[in-house]
């Protein structure tokens, strides 16, 4: 996609959903701003499972306005239908990153388990050694697949700062729709802050004094390549020091 229908020619800081009709656009602006407090603290599990506990919440508050009447009657309009097919199609797009990141999380459980039984069977075995070169194995795989991830990362958040084209405006004069797609195109900037958090602290070394915020936007601007070079320094992040330990 080329062009962003989200993008529109306004200023769209904040939301200001009319109190009577969309009571939930408080507890969506609350829910950012704590999301934004969470990326400003140093990369650990912790600021990561806030971060994504969060979102959930703050999805599920979406979907509240989303499916309200009054945005169901806005959304419906004639005018409006080409950003309303852009939205479906990021949200889509961020689907198939969640269900990936999912499977990927899925196989780390699974082959920690096996490495974990093989461990506890014996030290020493052949069996944990296999175990071993078979994580190894997935460790390499799996940084392959988070860089395609983040290169879907980069997809959506190229759409939504407008992809280089010429922005299109959805009935721009209706002020309650410009602050829906305001809160779309935040909570979009949002989830792939919480995601690409997530992929890089799995594969890529990160010191812990570091805002995962300022990690996640050198990553989007500079790419996968920059951060192996500290993975090849010997710096390890927590999941890799985890592993060590079970060694």
């Amino acid at each position: 996609m080329g062009t962003s229908k989200l993008s529109i020619k306004c200023q769209t800081k904040s939301i200001s959903l009319p109190c009577r009709s969309h009571p939930i656009s408080f507890e969506i602006e609350e829910l950012l701003n704590k999301i934004k407090t969470t990326a400003a603290e140093a990369v650990s599990a912790e600021a990561i499972c806030s971060g994504l506990s969060q979102l959930s919440r703050l999805y599920k508050c979406m979907d509240d306005l989303l499916t309200s009447s009054t945005t169901q009657v806005l959304m419906s309009r004639e005018q409006n239908k080409n950003w309303v097919a852009e939205l479906v199609d990021e949200s889509v797009r961020f689907l198939d990153i969640c269900g990936s990141i999912s499977d990927m999380l899925s196989e780390i459980k699974g082959h920690n388990r096996e490495l974990l039984s093989a461990l506890r069977r014996r030290k020493g075995e052949i069996s944990f050694e296999n175990c071993m070169e078979k994580y190894n194995c997935f460790r390499k795989k799996m940084k392959k697949n988070v860089k395609m991830l983040i290169g879907s990362l980069k997809q959506v958040n190229n759409m939504i700062n407008g992809g280089g084209g010429d922005a299109v405006v959805a009935d721009s004069d209706n002020h309650q729709l410009v602050a829906v797609i305001s809160a779309v195109i935040r909570v979009s900037e949002v989830t792939i802050l919480v995601f690409g958090s997530l992929l890089m602290f799995f594969c890529v070394p990160v010191p812990k004094t570091h805002r995962w915020s300022l990690v996640v936007s050198k990553f989007l601007h500079k790419g996968i390549v920059a951060c192996e070079d500290q993975q090849e320094n010997g710096i390890g992040n927590e999941f890799e020091r985890i592993v060590d330990k079970i060694m």
